[in-house]
């Protein structure tokens, strides 16, 4: 059986149903200290994991439809996840594939950083004219890593995949089909973005907002 850790939201239905089938150690703010990503390293104790997700809300504002400033504090509380939760998943990520050979890492994030759409102000999408920036910013961050770690020969060399997973409004059927790229080992190098239909037909949207079909399961009920 997989060995699994979950950094955030570990407790809640979708976690649980994400990891179904592993092993799992489920971490989360209340047991983890994110910003003493050293500590938490140099306590690790075997067995070390096959798969790492990370589930973090990188997100430290609320969307405001009539905001068009971007304050100075605003912009210190993205500076505080840069250097707490979002430095904590570079950290273990680059400790996870420079030590250990034939393992997974999976983000569970967002392709809203990708969107150039205008949405307009009676748009049913979530974020309308509402601001994003800063989850933009968070977003962007995690891709960053996920492509740079993709983009090294030693992580080929080691098999050694990192993909991201936009999921979306969350359908229930996804994360079905989520749990079956773990438990059958689908990981493909890269950010996805999950669509209704996804566990269906199997199509999914690459990091450009292009339609793709990078997996063999579909038709996941």
């Amino acid at each position: 059986m997989k060995k699994t850790w979950i950094f955030g939201g570990s407790t809640k239905p979708f976690a649980k149903k994400l990891t179904e089938g592993t092993e799992v150690v489920q971490f989360g703010r209340d047991t983890v200290d994110y910003k003493d990503v050293e500590g938490f390293i140099n306590n690790v104790k075997e067995p070390i994991p096959d798969i790492i997700i990370f589930n973090i809300a990188n997100n430290g504002h609320q969307i405001d439809l009539d905001k068009n400033t971007t304050s100075r504090e605003e912009l210190s509380k993205f500076i505080d996840i840069i250097q707490s939760t979002f430095y904590f998943q570079l950290r273990i990520t680059e400790w996870f594939f420079t030590n250990f050979s034939q393992k997974r890492i999976l983000f569970i994030t967002s392709n809203e950083c990708y969107n150039s759409c205008i949405e307009g102000t009676n748009s049913s999408f979530w974020g309308g004219e509402g601001d994003l920036l800063l989850y933009r910013m968070t977003r962007a961050l995690e891709h960053q890593v996920i492509n740079q770690q993709n983009i090294l020969e030693r992580n080929h060399q080691n098999d050694n995949k990192i993909m991201g997973l936009c999921v979306g409004n969350n359908a229930p059927p996804l994360v079905t089909f989520m749990n079956e790229l773990i438990l059958k080992d689908e990981f493909k190098r890269g950010v996805y973005g999950l669509s209704d239909t996804t566990h269906l037909d199997g199509e999914v949207f690459s990091s450009v907002l292009q339609p793709v079909h990078p997996f063999t399961i579909n038709k996941t009920q």
